[in-house]
């Protein structure tokens, strides 16, 4: 385990677990790097053919590098969206996740989701891995930046505050969502973008596994 210490102001116990889905808790890079270089064919963008080298670039250099503009993303994601609920079943949540959401729950936590992805998508992956029942909500924002926005939201519809609430994300983009709706982040590691970009976006913590989840929560 790495990193998976007291924020600045003491541990907390958080009241709320948000996840974001793919890469966090779905093993769909494979699934990913396919969809996206069928759309790379179909659209007329750069495929993907590192995607070792990929986990190292933020967002905003992913797509720059593939020549994707922002006036195109929203065409892009709502095709990629669509192809995925396609593939939605076959996903497989990655090791260790299933036994950490029941930890969690276990220990009086509620969980939900929010994550680019479509909540169809989402929970169709969740029912086949037997995990739907562990979550309290599924969030399906349509939009690859500003979940802040959607974070903030939630903390009004659970009426939360702020400090009970931990966002576990795999991409940069995930942490600065939690930083801009100011609650603590978890980066996981074993997900899209390395932990050395992970690290970059100062999380307040950084896991290793799924296990490690229960010593920060």
């Amino acid at each position: 385990m790495s990193d998976v210490a007291a924020p600045r102001s003491g541990h907390p116990v958080f009241k709320l677990v948000v996840f974001d889905f793919d890469g966090t808790l779905a093993d769909s890079l494979a699934a990913t790097v396919e969809i996206f270089n069928r759309l790379a064919g179909e659209m007329g963008f750069a495929p993907i053919t590192d995607p070792a080298a990929a986990r190292h670039l933020a967002t905003r250099q992913f797509l720059k590098r593939h020549g994707i503009s922002f006036w195109r993303l929203p065409r892009v994601v709502r095709r990629f969206r669509a192809l995925a609920a396609e593939r939605a079943a076959e996903l497989k949540l990655f090791a260790g996740v299933a036994e950490a959401l029941a930890e969690l729950g276990a220990g009086g936590a509620k969980l939900g989701i929010l994550s680019s992805n479509a909540e169809g998508t989402i929970r169709a992956c969740l029912r086949a891995n037997g995990a739907e029942t562990h979550f309290g909500f599924v969030v399906g924002y349509p939009r690859l930046f500003g979940k802040g926005k959607a974070l903030k939201r939630i903390l009004r519809a659970e009426k939360v505050e702020r400090s009970d609430v931990l966002y576990v994300g795999d991409e940069v983009r995930d942490l600065e969502a939690a930083q801009s709706a100011g609650v603590r982040c978890a980066a996981a590691t074993w997900g899209f973008h390395a932990a050395e970009l992970l690290r970059t976006a100062n999380p307040d913590f950084v896991l290793e596994t799924p296990g490690d989840l229960a010593r920060c929560v």
